[in-house]
């Protein structure tokens, strides 16, 4: 199989497991937190780690500081160490452990962490950031990775970002079809209504609590969502095709319509599909998204068709009735292997090869192998797996 290599990169958010700390420990992390604040803001015998100050030098624009604002604390990567059981915990607690370096205890201390992502064992952990939110902290570790990125296929998988589903993934040629976003649009209404009766309340203290808290909540099924696209593509050695978003936050739908389409997190989704699949070492396409609604993906129809609502899609010309993502999703992976979408899909041929235009990556040619007959019934709405 032919590879190129490319360098993969990616920012873990490890929550540190305060509750679990010694007393001595939490004073002296809270110590360093707070000596970085006062010493970015002019404070030069803040009692600070010497080499977090040069960070803070580094990286913090002291110019245009905010006076009701935390700063990260940014720590470099060759004072600090992540990893299993750092000098061998006996402890049943976590698996991973960070050792944060601060003035107040030599060689620093051991605390527990929980990543919210996997840290791979040959990966270099670059220089990071402590972040402080309502009490707790957390760490952003910058983990970056040589892998080598497969350029040969056996077939596609088309992601489609939209309003009623977060993404709406098809694979080809077998035609498996995932929803995804359902919790998060559960999630998105519970806290819309509840920052609205607390904005009524005047309780911003709470309000800011409870956006915290939605944002870790939304974060976390991202992160399950764009898991599931990358292990689907790997399990069928498939390149994974996203739309490119460009137009899809411009759209005017109406009122309520245009909330929940804002209030999906597109960008973030599709960021995290990308930096996972390097990582396992699958090829990202991005195309535009132009006609792969309107178009019908079995036939090519362009203008005898009609979208009813946000759900179904119907073709006049030859008779399709399927769901409205799954038949955009399908037109995006039909753009990924470089063919016309207004072609029928069974006259795709046996074997394409896409020119691929990763974001942030170089380009690359790939071969896509797809199996023959990719006809389907006129009818294929039972055939899609139900929503995540």
């Amino acid at each position: 199989m032919t590879t190129n290599e490319q360098t993969a990169e990616k920012t873990v958010v490890a929550k540190v497991l305060t509750d679990d700390l010694t007393q001595s420990k939490l004073d002296a992390i809270n110590h360093e937190y707070e000596a970085f604040q006062r010493y970015i803001r002019g404070d030069e015998d803040a009692d600070l780690y010497s080499a977090t100050k040069q960070c803070a030098d580094a990286y913090v624009d002291t110019d245009n500081l905010r006076e009701d604002h935390d700063y990260p604390w940014f720590i470099r990567n060759d004072v600090f160490d992540v990893g299993v059981n750092v000098e061998q915990h006996d402890t049943d607690l976590t698996d991973w452990w960070l050792k944060l370096p601060v003035s107040q205890v030599w060689g620093g201390v051991n605390v527990p962490i929980q990543p919210h992502d996997e840290i791979p064992d040959e990966a270099d952990v670059k220089d990071s950031k402590i972040v402080r939110e309502n009490g707790d902290y957390y760490a952003h570790l910058t983990v970056r990775q040589e892998v080598e990125v497969s350029e040969e296929y056996d077939g596609v998988i088309g992601v489609d970002f939209g309003v009623r589903w977060v993404a709406t993934s098809v694979a080809l040629p077998s035609r498996n079809t995932e929803f995804y976003g359902r919790e998060i649009r559960r999630i998105r209404r519970h806290h819309h209504d509840l920052r609205t009766r607390l904005q009524e309340k005047g309780a911003y203290d709470t309000l800011q609590s409870v956006k915290a808290k939605e944002y870790r909540r939304v974060n976390d099924r991202l992160h399950k969502i764009s898991r599931a696209i990358v292990e689907e593509a790997k399990e069928r050695n498939a390149l994974i095709v996203v739309g490119n978003l460009e137009g899809i936050q411009n759209q005017d739908l109406g009122a309520e319509m245009n909330r929940r389409l804002h209030s999906m997190p597109h960008h973030t989704l599709k960021n995290y599909i990308e930096y996972k699949a390097t990582f396992a070492g699958i090829a990202v396409k991005s195309v535009n998204e132009y006609m792969t609604s309107q178009t019908c993906w079995r036939c090519g129809e362009q203008e005898a068709t009609t979208r009813k609502g946000q759900g179904q899609h119907l073709c006049h010309e030859c008779g399709l009735d399927d769901n409205a993502d799954k038949n955009g999703a399908t037109n995006i992976a039909k753009k990924g292997l470089g063919k016309d979408i207004a072609c029928p899909l069974s006259s795709l041929g046996a074997v394409c090869e896409p020119a691929l235009e990763p974001s942030g990556a170089d380009q690359a040619s790939a071969t896509v192998r797809l199996r023959a007959d990719l006809e389907a019934p006129a009818s294929t709405k039972r055939a899609v797996r139900r929503a995540k």
